[in-house]
């Protein structure tokens, strides 16, 4: 007996000495035809899925449409109270205007003398700061 043969070595992650990944070569024909069928869709579970995703689709059309209306009332409520706003400013510059006019009727001394005081002011200010 000779015991200089050395024992078969394996490769230690595996036990019967396959190897630890398979490749092309080691899968088995129907792993290799799903990988490369997988493309391809079966038809009944096609048929299966429609109604899912046909759901699906009208949820979401449907969460859309509701943030879309959302947003127009949103838009809409702010755009009507900028109007508003808008009008009261004019109303408010048309009615200061008016009574300024009313004012400047009944005092037309006092008008000039309030315009000249106020200017004068403008003028001291202006001049002060290009110092």
């Amino acid at each position: 007996m000779d015991n200089t043969t050395s024992p078969p070595t394996t490769n230690p992650g595996t036990s019967s000495g396959a190897t630890p990944f398979p490749t092309e070569a080691t899968k088995p024909a129907t792993a290799v035809s799903a990988n490369n069928d997988a493309a391809v869709a079966n038809p009944a579970d096609a048929k299966a899925a429609a109604p899912i995703v046909d759901g699906l689709i009208k949820r979401v059309t449907q969460t859309a449409h509701d943030a879309v209306d959302s947003v127009a009332a949103k838009v809409s409520a702010v755009t009507d109270g900028l109007r508003g706003g808008v009008d009261k400013v004019g109303d408010t510059r048309d009615e200061w205007i008016e009574s300024a006019r009313d004012a400047i009727r009944q005092h037309p001394f006092a008008a000039v003398a309030s315009a000249l005081v106020i200017g004068a002011a403008l003028l001291s200010l202006r001049s002060s700061s290009d110092r």
